[in-house]
């Protein structure tokens, strides 16, 4: 059996977690309390109908409204302005709405449904019946299964964790004592190439309709064309299965190896792959070659990317908002070592929106957690050094 273990890096307004199995990341998660995560119960308020595509637009409390089908016969129970408890089936990303049903499937079951009935009636929508509000509660959605011990780099949030974990084992511990390097691990997955061992590479890029993945050979040595083509595919074959995971990739996947022009080498690399993604909760299909080439893998997407979180569209870098809270994150480690000292944040402009908007909470609770107010400085562009910290 499997063991499981869940490694949380607590900073201002934003979790960071590594989902590990038998001491190897296998998951990797952001959670900031910004999105309504895959599974949770809202009661939401419906903004407009949408009688084209058969669906009813809610507002659940996200930036954008959640997208709920709606049968022709049943629209006419719905209208603008009306309350309706609905389920997050696939969370927002980019550009898209979550997908809602009033199909609920409660964690607790079926007994629960009253009483989310009764929380419903009390309140005011839009608003969150199940779990209750919390990152820990919203951590424990998106986990394939129950953690057998969690460690956490913040005693304050321990109790919380209890509360959304009660069968786990946990414990607070330094970042510097956890089997793994979180910020290594985010920042490789965050990057568009990997090295893969034995030499070759990775090209993942994530566009609109579909994840685009190449296979590199490189330059190898000492063996035939044909040899060195078939290894990589191999090797590229489980890391890409891993990279799936542990980037949260959905959606559509387009794999392009390197050449191959018989159909023995094209079944290897198909099994390969096939095998590789068959640990995987969220079960994946391979779907085969394509005309051009290239193999087809469907992964189901229920929650949003690591990339959503963390980087601009097509590979353009960490985003603002992300470096909003790795600067909060920095601060918070400075005033630890420093606890008297006043702080000053020199931002760039994208960056202190970032801590105006999405990132506002966070730096609120830093602030509280000082116990005075941090001083924001805008300087011009800073595209090697988004943000810089200094003791006043």
């Amino acid at each position: 059996m499997l063991r499981r273990d869940l490694l949380i890096s607590v900073g201002p307004g934003e979790w960071r977690a590594a989902w590990l199995e038998d001491g190897v990341a296998a998951e990797l998660h952001v959670e900031r309390g910004d999105t309504r995560q895959a599974g949770s119960i809202h009661l939401g308020r419906v903004v407009r109908l949408a009688p084209g595509l058969d669906a009813a637009l809610v507002d659940i409390g996200d930036e954008r409204p959640g997208f709920l089908p709606v049968r022709p016969a049943a629209a006419t129970d719905l209208n603008e302005g009306a309350r309706v408890v609905v389920q997050v089936r696939r969370e927002a990303r980019r550009g898209k709405g979550a997908l809602l049903s009033v199909r609920l499937v409660p964690r607790a079951g079926e007994g629960d449904l009253p009483r989310l009935a009764e929380l419903a009636a009390r309140l005011d929508p839009p608003a969150q019946l199940d779990p209750a509000p919390g990152f820990a509660a919203a951590l424990a959605l998106r986990l394939p299964a129950e953690p057998e011990h969690i460690l956490a780099d913040d005693p304050a949030v321990l109790r919380e964790l209890r509360d959304a974990f009660p069968a786990t084992d946990i414990a607070h511990r330094t970042i510097d004592e956890y089997p793994v390097d979180l910020d290594a691990l985010f920042d490789a997955a965050s990057a568009p190439t990997l090295a893969l061992a034995g030499g070759g590479s990775l090209h993942i890029e994530e566009t609109r309709a579909a994840v685009l993945i190449d296979v590199d050979t490189g330059t190898p040595e000492a063996v035939s064309a044909a040899r060195a083509a078939l290894a990589v595919n191999l090797a590229a074959a489980a890391a890409i299965a891993r990279q799936l995971r542990l980037r949260q990739l959905g959606g559509g996947i387009v794999v392009d190896f390197v050449g191959l022009d018989r159909s023995r080498p094209r079944e290897r690399v198909r099994q390969a792959m096939a095998a590789a993604l068959k640990g995987d909760p969220a079960e994946p299909q391979v779907l085969g070659w394509t005309r051009l080439g290239h193999l087809e893998v469907v992964r189901p997407r229920r929650g949003r990317s690591l990339s959503d979180a963390m980087l601009e569209p097509h590979g353009g870098g960490k985003n603002a908002v992300a470096l909003a809270f790795e600067a909060l994150r920095a601060l918070h480690r400075e005033a630890r070592a420093q606890p008297a000292a006043n702080w000053r944040l020199a931002v760039s402009p994208a960056v202190a929106a970032a801590l105006h908007g999405p990132a506002a909470a966070g730096l609120r609770a830093l602030e509280t957690r000082l116990g005075r107010k941090v001083a924001l400085a805008v300087e011009g562009p800073r595209d090697a050094h988004p943000f810089d910290i200094a003791a006043l």
